[in-house]
């Protein structure tokens, strides 16, 4: 049987109680402490030069959706699957772009399937993968997440 562990974490009047497994736990506690600190714009110590290049708590779909901006929902998807790309996952599935528009705290289209074969047909950021029901960054949608966004205004 496993150990349930619990922690508690207080800001101002809010509390959060995490229970569950030792590795959940620490998790949640790593995220919210790691948030706390960089959002209540103290000065940097060096604990926070170690997550300087990805703010709000280490989640990097957050960080490159507001580096980025994208515009609609293709473009949204371009940057999440260049994301999903840089972590290693050179393939993803629809379930992968919804699980990363959720971390990137981003309300996902009512339709995830549509806005891919949007990303696809009419912008070709994506392309098929190598089975069915996967996909993968192609390399004009890796160019314009990395050069074209955020659009300039002008």
């Amino acid at each position: 049987m496993t150990q349930i562990f619990k922690a508690t974490i207080s800001f101002g009047d809010k509390t959060i109680v995490f229970e569950g497994p030792r590795e959940f736990v620490e998790e949640q506690v790593a995220r919210y402490t790691n948030a706390k600190s960089t959002s209540s714009h103290q000065d940097k110590d060096t604990t926070d030069t170690e997550n300087s290049s990805l703010p709000l708590g280490g989640v990097p779909e957050r960080h490159l959706v507001l580096q980025k901006k994208p515009g609609n929902h293709p473009e949204t998807v371009a940057v999440l699957a260049f994301c999903l790309a840089e972590q290693g996952s050179t393939e993803f599935t629809e379930d992968d772009i919804r699980r990363a528009y959720l971390r990137a705290v981003l309300r996902p289209p009512k339709v995830i399937a549509q806005a891919i074969r949007d990303a696809k047909n009419n912008f070709d950021f994506i392309e098929s993968g190598s089975q069915r029901g996967t996909y993968r960054l192609t390399p004009h949608g890796d160019r314009t997440v990395r050069f074209d966004l955020p659009h300039r205004s002008g």
